[in-house]
C-alpha cells in the first residue's frame, strides 16, 4: 500500500511540474516576440492568402532558419527582416518605372513588363521542381525554376541579388524566370 502511495505522489508530482523540466523539446520561439517578428508574422499570414501555404515556404520565426546545407538555426534579426522584406515587396510591388536614355539622338524607353504566372501551373516550373518555390536541388539549384546562384544574381529583380532563389517570394521568382532572355531550361 505505501508503495502505491509514492507512485500516486511521484504521479501527482511530475504532473504539477513545468514542460521543460521533464525533459520535453523547447521551441526556438519565445512567448513574446520582438517587433519585428510580429510584423514578420502579421505579414506572413497575408502572404499566406495570397499565394498558399505551400508556396509561402517556411516560417522561419516558428520553425527557424534552415540553411542550404539543411542545418536550422534560430533566425537572426536580419535574416527575419529581410524576409519581411521580400514578402511585402511580393505582396505591395513597386510600380514598374520607364527609364529614358536621353544620351542617344534618339531616346530609347525601357518598360519591364511581368505576365504574373505562378509557378505552380508553369510547365518549365513543373518539370524543374514540381512547382515548389522552396525546392532545393543539393546540386545548387534552388526556387520553382531551379535556379543556380549566379544565373539568379544576373535576373533578379533589384534587391535580390544575394538572396537565395528558393527564399525569394514566388511572384519575384517568376519575374527572374521571365526576365531570362534564353532557353535556361532546354530539357524542358
Amino acid at each position: 500500500m505505501r508503495k502505491r502511495i509514492a507512485a500516486i505522489a511521484t504521479c501527482v508530482a511530475a504532473l504539477g511540474a513545468p514542460v521543460a523540466a521533464q525533459g520535453a523539446p523547447v521551441s526556438i520561439v519565445p512567448e513574446r516576440h520582438p517587433g519585428y517578428e510580429k510584423r514578420y508574422i502579421e505579414l506572413r499570414q497575408k502572404f499566406v492568402k495570397q499565394v498558399g501555404l505551400q508556396e509561402a515556404g517556411r516560417n522561419i520565426v516558428r520553425d527557424g532558419y534552415r540553411e542550404s546545407s539543411g542545418d536550422v538555426h534560430e533566425a537572426t534579426k536580419h535574416e527575419v527582416v529581410a524576409s519581411t522584406e521580400r514578402m511585402d515587396t511580393s505582396l505591395n510591388p513597386p510600380e514598374q518605372a520607364s527609364s529614358t536614355d536621353t544620351s542617344s539622338s534618339a531616346a530609347t524607353t525601357t518598360t519591364t513588363t511581368y505576365s504574373g504566372g505562378a509557378a505552380a501551373s508553369s510547365a518549365t516550373a513543373q518539370c524543374e521542381s514540381g512547382g515548389s518555390y522552396t525546392a532545393v536541388n543539393p546540386a545548387g539549384y534552388y526556387g520553382a525554376y531551379q535556379f543556380d546562384q549566379s544565373t539568379w544574381d544576373a535576373y533578379a529583380p533589384s534587391g535580390y541579388e544575394g538572396v537565395n532563389p528558393a527564399e525569394a517570394p514566388p511572384a519575384v521568382q517568376d519575374q527572374a524566370a521571365a526576365s531570362v532572355p534564353y532557353d535556361a531550361w532546354p530539357n524542358c
